[in-house]
């Protein structure tokens, strides 16, 4: 069974505003919401701020984990690797 739990990047993160240390943050010019693995402590505020279940814990790593629209490809690896085709990118007017 597949299931996608992708972040929404919501307007108004409650996992940024939770961040005891930064490590999130929403980028001003592309909206994404991301981590800075550098910076995270692996408290797991986010994880329990985020209404949509969208962070994980990477508990081997000790570091917040989530989907950051795979910025640095040409598609996500989500879309790519969908087994069942259901995940298409591209843009919207919504």
């Amino acid at each position: 069974m597949s299931f996608s739990l992708g972040c929404r990047h919501c307007d108004e993160p409650l996992c940024v505003y939770s961040c005891l240390t930064g490590a999130l943050y929403k980028d001003a010019k592309t909206g994404i919401v991301a981590v800075d693995t550098e910076k995270c402590i692996g408290c797991w505020t986010c994880v329990m701020a985020c209404p949509y279940g969208a962070i994980s814990p990477d508990t081997a790593r000790k570091k917040a984990s989530k989907c950051d629209l795979c910025f640095h490809l040409e598609q996500p690896a989500c879309v790519v690797n969908c087994p069942n085709g259901a995940l298409v990118w591209g843009e919207t007017n919504a």
